[in-house]
């Protein structure tokens, strides 16, 4: 196995960084300019390719790092040169390997591999990216390849349909980014109580880390405690009364979720002055 990556972003940079060190055969990268490109194999200790074609004639398995929106005009390129038996992976969580379109003709085999993790640093995140589990869809000769090569590092690697990658996705970024709308939000209300920005993330992370630990081990409806799952109405209505519009319509859509949970969890309660509140 040879292995060229297309793009010299943070995901590219990474995976090169990471498979590198662990022997994995790595040959170089491909990007828009000569500096990326220069940077990345300087970084990586791999070998430039000036034009798509060099390095796709030079590797038998291409991993395509680029943007969403640049994924499908790499493919025509690639599609143009001889690429039977090749593998051809791409990194996007939110597309499926159908961006490789009329793949079949080419001899080619497909797969998106998308690695479920934060990539906040080019030249840092490779550190710890051995924690990281990822998702595989795809031509099962390309599922074949890729997945074990990723297993053999010990990460877990789950299979999925391609035609759920966008509901996938979105789970993946609520999870994650919109956490994080989420805690500024209560920053924010932290700051305007006379807090310090990082005394009201020392304030709030033992509560968010210990929440979050009970959640992921037992489950969102186990984990569920607070003046909701209390049914506390009148603590509720307080909040309520103390945020922003705009805040207040993220705590009762939020609030309405909840309320699903919390009568899951206690069914002999009943929730209706509360639901009331949220709507």
């Amino acid at each position: 196995m040879k292995i060229g990556i297309i793009g010299a972003g943070k995901v590219g940079v990474t995976l090169g960084k990471y498979l590198k060190e662990h022997h994995i055969p790595i040959t170089g990268f491909y990007s828009q300019t000569r500096q990326s490109i220069e940077g990345a194999c300087r970084f990586t200790g791999t070998k430039e390719f000036y034009t798509l074609k060099e390095l796709v004639c030079a590797n038998d398995t291409l991993f395509i790092t680029t943007p969403d929106g640049v994924i499908g005009h790499i493919w025509d390129e690639i599609a143009a040169y001889p690429i039977a038996d090749k593998t051809i992976c791409h990194f996007s969580g939110s597309l499926s390997c159908d961006v490789f379109s009329d793949r079949k003709e080419t001899g080619a085999f497909a797969c998106s591999i998308h690695p479920i993790y934060p990539f906040d640093n080019k030249f840092s995140a490779y550190l710890q990216f051995h924690k990281a589990v990822l998702t595989i869809e795809g031509d099962k000769d390309a599922v074949n390849t890729i997945a074990p090569l990723f297993k053999q590092l010990g990460h877990k690697v789950f299979e999925m349909e391609g035609t759920n990658k966008r509901k996938y996705h979105a789970a993946a970024s609520m999870a994650s980014n919109h956490m994080l709308a989420l805690l500024e939000i209560s920053v924010r209300l932290l700051k305007q109580c006379g807090f310090s920005e990082k005394d009201s993330c020392e304030i709030l992370g033992p509560l968010v880390l210990s929440n979050l630990e009970n959640a992921l081990r037992k489950g969102t409806k186990e984990a569920l405690t607070g003046p909701i799952e209390r049914n506390d109405v009148s603590t509720v209505s307080g909040h309520l009364e103390e945020l922003s519009e705009k805040d207040r319509e993220v705590y009762k859509s939020l609030g309405r979720i909840l309320i699903e949970l919390a009568e899951e969890k206690h069914p002999d309660r009943d929730y209706g002055e509360l639901e009331n509140r949220f709507k």
